[in-house]
């Protein structure tokens, strides 16, 4: 991006005719010396605004590492996951399964890396589960993609991009979209489960807000399959955590 001109020192003295031609030739003055650099300055400045940029933009990026999940926050988890932990094991899930699924993983990585980007601005907000945030998902929506506008801008010319798989994410209308949408949803019952596994303490709501929900063929088997697992090591407890009806009778008599 910074660019410099490089002056050209005059050389030896030449006969006038030829000296002119010599100048001419190289760029340069009647006076021995290289014209100034059209634009040097602006360039230059330019150029330093677009590092300026770049880096807030790099910085803004940087906040995800820090912004926890508020929905493993409010429900207790220690050491919850940020948002950055949660886009990465999204863009590795894409990258493993988009071709099993039929789709372009090198979008869906991308998908993946910039669904949530928006989030480093307004924060994590919950529209759904025990404890949502006062905000419709539409609400939520229009603030994302406000802030969205702000680091595209910042970005240089990848920020059409970013802003174009946004949108794409978000209306949810091509096999990438769908196959992403179905991952977010996936990655938060994986990444419950393995809470509860960690912890021991249920968190019966993020499997109940994606019941039925996942569209394509390959989630909705591995999230069976995680639900298959998780009622075996609940053993005699209902999908809340609690003690089956059959349990309990059996612990009293």
């Amino acid at each position: 991006w910074l660019k410099s001109c490089v002056v050209r020192q005059p050389g030896p003295l030449l006969p006038m005719a030829a000296a002119e031609t010599d100048r001419s030739a190289a760029g340069m003055s009647s006076t021995g010396e290289a014209p100034e650099c059209p634009g040097n300055g602006s360039s230059t400045v330019n150029a330093a605004a677009r590092v300026e940029n770049l880096l807030e933009f790099l910085r803004i990026v940087g906040r995800l590492k820090e912004i926890k999940r508020t929905g493993w926050v409010r429900s207790g988890v220690p050491g919850a996951e940020s948002v950055a932990d949660h886009m990465y094991r999204m863009a590795i899930m894409g990258f493993a399964l988009g071709k099993a699924d039929g789709v372009d993983s090198a979008k869906c990585i991308k998908m993946a890396l910039v669904h949530d980007l928006g989030e480093s601005i307004t924060g994590d907000l919950v529209t759904e589960g025990d404890k949502p945030d006062k905000i419709t998902r539409e609400e939520k929506i229009e603030k994302e993609r406000a802030a969205l506008a702000e680091i595209c801008s910042l970005a240089g010319p990848v920020g059409v991009e970013i802003r174009a798989l946004w949108d794409e994410f978000e209306e949810g209308k091509t096999a990438e979209a769908r196959h992403l949408q179905d991952l977010d949803k996936f990655e938060m019952v994986l990444q419950a489960n393995e809470y509860e596994e960690a912890h021991g303490n249920p968190l019966p709501s993020f499997f109940h807000t994606t019941e039925g929900r996942f569209r394509t063929p390959i989630f909705q088997a591995l999230d069976a399959e995680v639900r298959r697992r998780r009622s075996i090591r609940l053993g005699g407890e209902s999908a809340d955590g609690a003690p089956s009806a059959k349990k309990a009778r059996s612990d009293v008599g």
